[in-house]
């Protein structure tokens, strides 16, 4: 993703949000469910996994004790914003799950918004805007594809797959998980705009 157009292409993703919520989410989810296999979910939900808050967050710090212990300040510095990133945008996207209050595609009045607002403590079910797996997933992705330029394609590909396989799930609709991205890159993003010691320097 070029640096000078990162921000314009985090708002490009949000302003396609009401166009998929209005025109795609239903009939998206219409046809993942018409496709769904034993062996689809069962990939799914094992490439689902790699999207845990919990999961990016030991990442993160892997890289980052890596660095401490081998003296390589690009490691250090990647694993902590790496970690401020998923921190970050995991605790920001709670909040934003419950001021939604979106009902999942498989629950009562699936793809509503404001369902028993507010909907605090009222089941992972009215949960669904925007999605968390994609929001730590491309948090990271973006923090690693500043520290290792040439493997950006890899690290955004599995931030996608890990994304599309929410969908595939039927545990979030096709405008979740584009908000969920937009918001992730958006948090790397400010985590890497906002660091002491840039990464720039690190990779020096």
């Amino acid at each position: 993703m070029p640096r000078a157009g990162n921000l314009a292409y985090i708002l490009g993703l949000l302003a396609l949000v009401p166009f998929l919520v209005l025109y795609l989410d239903g009939s998206v989810r219409t046809f993942v469910l018409s496709v769904q296999g034993r062996w689809g979910l069962l990939v799914a939900t094992w490439v689902s996994s790699a999207g845990y808050g919990l999961v990016n967050a030991a990442l993160a710090a892997i890289i980052m004790a890596t660095g401490l212990l081998l003296g390589r300040p690009r490691e250090v510095v990647a694993g902590r914003l790496g970690l401020y990133a998923v921190i970050g945008g995991g605790l920001s996207v709670q909040i934003l799950k419950h001021l939604f209050c979106r009902s999942r595609p498989l629950a009562e009045g699936a793809g509503r918004f404001f369902t028993a607002f507010p909907c605090v403590g009222k089941g992972s079910w009215l949960r669904s805007f925007p999605s968390g797996h994609s929001v730590t997933a491309f948090a990271l992705a973006y923090v690693l594809s500043r520290t290792y330029p040439k493997g950006s394609w890899a690290f955004y590909a599995l931030a996608t797959m890990v994304a599309f396989s929410r969908v595939y799930l039927a545990s979030h609709f096709l405008s979740d998980i584009v908000a969920g991205a937009a918001f992730g890159l958006f948090a790397g993003w400010i985590v890497c705009r906002l660091a002491a010691f840039p990464l720039e320097d690190a990779r020096s």
